[in-house]
């Protein structure tokens, strides 16, 4: 082998390793692209390959149980109420049916079309109705992408104009080498 032909292999070789590492570590925003074209265009079968439903749905659960035990550990006149843990048990039990009521294909797509939790969910003839507000203008919305490790990929929204207003999060999870899937959407999550 000539001395050209080294050089131009070994080329060919490192141009293919860093587009190799480029699409690993990239992969996940472009996920999360298309995610959001689904949710835009009403894409539905598309949704379905890129949303792990019972994921999304047992971590609504888990955040919404946790806001209600805060906020049951924080009223001073909820917290001596002896039918407070009562109240607390049902409360777990609505959360749960509400939560698998609501989390829907449709209700997600719309939380991630306008990149904005829920803020208010009605019952319809079509289902259940959910409201996030108007979608954030690109320009209006700081994104913030980041890692969790090499199989979690997490982007959070927040809204420049309402730096009050809660974050709202997606985590999407590694499945296979350049696939992924939204297993999370974090209501009000730490920054």
């Amino acid at each position: 082998m000539t001395r050209a032909k080294r050089i131009l292999t070994r080329g060919a070789i490192g141009l293919a390793v860093v587009a190799l590492v480029a699409a690993y570590f990239g992969s996940p925003v472009l996920a999360l692209h298309s995610l959001t074209e689904a949710a835009k265009t009403g894409d539905r079968a598309k949704l379905e390959r890129l949303v792990d439903f019972p994921a999304v749905r047992e971590s609504l659960k888990s955040q919404l149980k946790a806001a209600m035990t805060r906020a049951f550990e924080e009223d001073p006149e909820l917290r001596d109420n002896p039918f407070a843990a009562f109240g607390q048990l049902l409360m777990v039990g609505v959360v749960d049916k509400a939560v698998d009521a609501y989390a829907t294909p449709d209700a997600i797509a719309q939380m991630v079309a306008t990149s904005r939790a829920p803020s208010k969910i009605s019952p319809s003839d079509h289902g259940p109705h959910v409201e996030t507000g108007k979608p954030r203008a690109k320009s209006d919305t700081e994104i913030r992408y980041g890692y969790q490790g090499l199989d979690r990929f997490k982007a959070t929204y927040r809204d420049k104009a309402k730096p009050d207003e809660p974050a709202f999060g997606l985590t999407l999870e590694r499945q296979g080498l350049f696939r992924w899937k939204l297993v999370r959407i974090d209501l009000a999550p730490a920054t």
